[in-house]
């Protein structure tokens, strides 16, 4: 009986598993440095294009 118990997450674990690849390709998550490097990246780009916005209303 004790035995029994062991093998039912093992089946979850692989239904859940193989589930998930036939829909959608292996994606992995980025990496924080690369996550915190595309944020600043935005982030000074929106600065710059505030700091823009006045002198190109004028023209």
């Amino acid at each position: 009986m004790h035995g029994r118990y062991l093998d039912v997450p093992r089946e979850k674990r692989s239904l859940d598993s193989s589930s998930g690849d036939d829909g959608q390709p292996d994606r992995k998550r980025p990496a924080l440095a690369s996550v915190i490097v595309e944020a600043l990246k935005v982030d000074s780009l929106q600065k710059l294009c505030s700091s823009l916005e006045p002198i190109l209303r004028r023209v």
